[in-house]
Formats: C-alpha cells, structure tokens, sequence
C-alpha cells in the first residue's frame, strides 16, 4: 500500500541503496507514485519491470545527450524536478552519474535514492594514471556502461524488481512477474547474439568509446587496443594520425565507436583501411523509445559488430 511520504533508509540485499525504510502506505485510497530514472538506459530496464503497475508514474529525468552520459550536471528543471515531484529516483551508480552526491545530499526532503549497479562487477580498467595527470581519468576504473551487456541488463533488471517489491510489497508479484518475463525476453536476444557471435568469438578488434566494451565482450571479441576519447569528439592532426598509427600496429581492423561520433573520424578510419562498427551507447535514446527499443539496441550492436567482421572479409 502506499503513500506520498518521504522515505528514509532501505538497504536491500547488495543491489539497492535509499534513502528511506518504510514501505509506501496507501491511507485514503491509491495515489501516484512518481519515480525518475536518471538516463534513457536505466529508464528502459525499469519500465519493464513497472509495467501495468497501478499508480505508478515513471519518467526519465535526463534528455538525450550526444556526449558521454558520465560527463551530464544536473540542470536547474532537473532539480526542480525531482525536489517538487519525485517520491524516487533509480540511478545506475558507479560513476555513471557525476551528480550522484547530490542526489543524496536532498536528504529526507528529497526522494529515496536507489542506486542499481551498487556492487555489480563491472569491468574494471584499472590502469594507473601517469605522473603528469592532474587527476585520474573517469575512463580508469569500473566502467559503469553495464547496460550495454546482456549479462547487466539481467542484473539490473533483477535490483530494480527486489528494490519495488520491498519498497511496495502489495504489488510483489506483479514485479517478480513482469521480472521473469524481461528475463526470458533477454534470455531470447542472448540466443540471437550468440548465433551472430559465433562468426566473431576470439577475433580482435580496436575500441575508440569506453562503452563499447560491453558489446565487445557478448561477442566474445578480443581487444587489442583502447584509445580513450569522449563521446562525439573528433580527433585532429597529430592526435588522428597518431591514433591511426596506434590502431595499425594493433593489427585489429575492426573498431567500434559509439554511433554519433563525427562522420569525418568515421571517413578517417575507413580511409585509413579499418571496419567500423557504430555502437549505439544508449544515450541519444527517449522515454518513448522505451524496453523495446532497449532490447533493439542491444541486437543491432551485435549485429553491428558482425557485419563490420563480414565486411572486413569481404575485401580480402
């Protein structure tokens, strides 16, 4: 049963962190739950679970970004927005939102804070900064994009279902229901990307996108090498060429790059000889793109993947 109250702490098994600890209660009939989703991505997974909900009111808080999501500040409206009129908030964690602290430090006058991915094992790149770093990189470290993998979709999937069936238990079968199905709908997608990466297990290919690992890894690709670079940015000059050189001496011909970046590096990168395989990141997506277009993007990254292998062949 529940109400609009504020809640106050929860902490649920190893995938949820709140700021609250009391079930919504409904006192003088239903009223609406309002809960945000802080990316497109996170959004997607929990729809499904929240779906033929009674008053459940779920909306994405952040548009669609061009850039990498670890890079977005809250907004004056987003603020507003979830101080005014959100009971919740699901967040990925782990450093996929620069803006985390602030969601907590709302306190009791804020929504609960569930943090999803809280000790998921996320690929970790662990390599150390050099001495002329003013600070370590967001790029080192646990790599939060889990939800570019088949594997992170279902742990995902299964935090926010126990998180709602704690925090609204009249309701707990209606999410572990809807949980089983996401399940076997992911279970159906991982059926068709392991038939497309049968053609591209333990072949070695070249990341220009730090979310790209996930795809890479469903595939069961190698990495040869891993340039860093944000979202969107062109490369210029020394720093294409020595990229280009980079790549060539990996010997992989196959990159994958997120899917908005710059016609022109794409021009360079097919020029310079390599495959290219455009990786939809999940950030560009919208409220009514939803859990389908979620389990879409996820296939035609594979297939993405696949075709740059197939058309690497082909030339040869």
């Amino acid at each position: 049963m529940r109400s609009r109250g504020k809640l106050i702490c929860l902490f649920l098994l190893t995938a949820i962190v709140l700021s609250a600890c009391r079930p919504l209660v409904e006192e003088e009939g239903p009223e609406e739950l309002v809960v945000y989703a802080t990316f497109y991505p996170i959004y997607a997974l929990s729809e499904r679970i929240f779906e033929e909900i009674p008053s459940m009111e779920l909306h994405c808080l952040v548009q669609p970004q061009d850039g990498c999501l670890r890079n977005y500040a809250l907004s004056d409206w987003d603020l507003y927005l979830l101080a005014y009129s959100a009971d919740a908030v699901i967040e990925g964690g782990r450093g996929l939102e620069s803006f985390s602290s602030t969601l907590t430090a709302m306190g009791e006058s804020g929504p609960a804070v569930v943090t999803a991915m809280l000790n998921m094992e996320l690929y970790n790149n662990d390599e150390e900064a050099s001495d002329s770093d003013e600070e370590t990189s967001h790029l080192i470290g646990p790599n939060p994009h889990y939800y570019l993998s088949l594997e992170g979709a279902e742990y995902i999937l299964e935090a926010i279902a126990l998180y709602m069936s704690e925090l609204d238990p009249d309701y707990s079968e209606m999410y572990f229901s809807n949980l089983d199905a996401a399940l076997e709908e992911v279970g159906t997608l991982r059926e068709t990307v392991s038939a497309l990466a049968e053609t591209t297990s333990g072949k070695q290919v070249v990341l220009l996108n730090e979310a790209a690992i996930y795809p890479a890894l469903d595939m069961g690709l190698e990495v040869a090498e891993w340039i860093d670079r944000e979202s969107g940015d062109m490369l210029y000059g020394d720093d294409l060429e020595n990229c280009l050189d980079t790549l060539t001496e990996s010997g992989a011909r196959v990159v994958l790059i997120e899917q908005q970046a710059p016609k022109a590096l794409i021009d360079a990168l097919e020029n310079a000889g390599f495959s290219v395989a455009k990786i939809d990141t999940l950030s560009t997506g919208r409220e009514e793109t939803g859990w389908e277009g979620y389990l879409q993007a996820l296939e035609s990254n594979a297939q993405s993947i696949a075709q740059a292998f197939e058309a690497l062949e082909g030339t040869h």
